[in-house]
């Protein structure tokens, strides 16, 4: 990978010979690799892959234009493309801003030395260290740089790293699933995820039928984060909220009051995967989404600000698209045991596996429900067989009835390098999971 301090002498040199009237240059390159202990290993570990995007404005029209290549001359040619892109384009009308001024804070400890180390034999030993008999554990790594310069003063550049893992611990009903992720190898503490597993893991006996009634459903947090994950891309998103369901709900109801969705990006108090600014360099900062069950904002683009009277929120993960990527679910104040007793008869699921919108206009959903267990004299009880849910999310928001009082590590729902979602459990009421024909 390109040293950090040689991306901005590349991109500096870039800069200072552009012919155009504004210019922005970002650099984005990384390397991810994955390893396990079990015999289907999945195994992957991929060189550097690396993307530059050079926006142009040239007599108020502007073009763009994306790259791998990264010496002095293909720089230079980009920024010929992207001229030749603004040639062709119409006059933006207002005009959009290219480049930013305001510097985006420093964060320290997002890069790890130990994860740039790190090899496919070394995370396999270190999977193994801790898996039990039957257990098989997904160890993942990146190591990832950016770099923004633009012409109007902006330079910004950084260097982060993160690990996650999932552990596994037994294939049947009730089989037991966790997970976290950190920027630091250490702060992922892969001892303590396979113990979670182990304790969610049903021991050997009779599988409990399906419910055939609607029951109380428990997601753990690593299935109330990727529900979240599936709320924020498929309706809180600037290319998703345009055209979702709730895109005429600001500022109403869509929640009970105990439900305060935020997006974090600087770390805030809870141990998320911070990072400072977002894809065009603008600074992040914490905002808040959901508040006490009422929608505040989506995340918004240039193009969606205009439409809705909002400001723009620094969420730019392509020039084109804003999305969230920090979520945080700010804890309960009902104890977990508390809700474990109430949900009686009801569900605990330990992973929601798969979540897809089929309908996303009408944000309807469906995923599998892995590592189900009875909830039985308020703890967990007979293994239940995986289910198919389908659901409908508005709906399914008014129905949560806590939210657990501890927050856990974060799970990486999208890319690591970028993010991760945070989340208590999660309760809700009248979940129907009959079978389907």
């Amino acid at each position: 990978m390109v040293p950090l301090e040689e991306i901005l002498a590349r991109l500096d040199r870039a800069l200072a010979s552009s012919p155009a009237d504004e210019t922005e240059l970002v650099w984005i390159e990384a390397r991810r690799g994955q390893e396990s202990n079990g015999k289907h290993r999945r195994d992957s570990y991929e060189a550097p892959e690396r993307t530059v995007l050079v926006r142009v404005r040239e007599a108020g029209r502007i073009g763009q234009h994306r790259t791998h290549a990264a010496g002095a001359s293909d720089l230079e040619n980009a920024i010929r493309d992207a001229l030749g892109q603004a040639r062709l384009a119409r006059p933006e009308e207002p005009a959009e801003r290219i480049g930013g001024t305001a510097a985006p804070p420093t964060l320290p400890g997002l890069a790890d030395p130990e994860i740039a180390r790190i090899a496919q034999g070394r995370a396999r030993d270190l999977v193994q260290q801790h898996a039990g008999r039957g257990e098989v554990g997904w160890l993942g790594w990146a190591e990832g740089r950016q770099a923004v310069v633009t012409s109007r003063g902006l330079r910004c550049a950084t260097e982060a790293t993160a690990a996650w893992l999932v552990a596994s611990c037994g294939r049947s009903a009730g089989a037991g699933r966790a997970a976290a992720a950190a920027r630091s190898l250490a702060g992922v503490d892969l001892a303590a995820v396979f113990e979670r597993a182990r304790s969610r893991h049903a021991a050997p006996g009779p599988v409990a039928d399906p419910p055939t009634r609607p029951v109380p459903l428990i997601l753990s947090p690593e299935a109330a984060a990727a529900l979240l994950d599936l709320l924020n891309r498929e309706a809180l998103g600037s290319a998703t909220f345009r055209y979702g369901a709730f895109r005429t709900r600001l500022g109403e109801q869509v929640a009970p009051p105990l439900f305060t969705l935020r997006d974090e990006p600087l770390g805030g108090t809870v141990p998320g995967l911070p990072f400072p600014f977002d894809v065009l360099g603008a600074a992040k900062r914490a905002t808040v989404l959901i508040d006490g069950g009422i929608l505040r904002t989506p995340a918004v683009d240039a193009g969606l600000a205009a439409g809705l009277g909002l400001p723009p929120t620094a969420h730019l993960v392509t020039p084109e698209e804003a999305l969230a990527t920090h979520l945080v679910l700010a804890p309960g104040e009902t104890p977990e045991e508390e809700i474990l007793r109430r949900a009686e008869g009801g569900l605990w699921v330990t992973w929601l596996d798969r979540p897809r919108a089929f309908d996303p206009a009408a944000l309807r959903f469906r995923g599998w429900l892995r590592g189900v267990r009875r909830l039985e004299n308020g703890a967990l009880g007979a293994p239940v067989p995986d289910l198919l849910w389908e659901d409908h999310l508005p709906s399914l928001l008014l129905r949560v009835t806590a939210v657990g009082n501890t927050p856990v590590t974060a799970v990486a729902t999208g890319d690591p390098l970028f993010g991760a979602t945070t989340a208590p459990l999660l309760a809700f009421a009248d979940v129907d999971l009959t079978p389907r024909s």
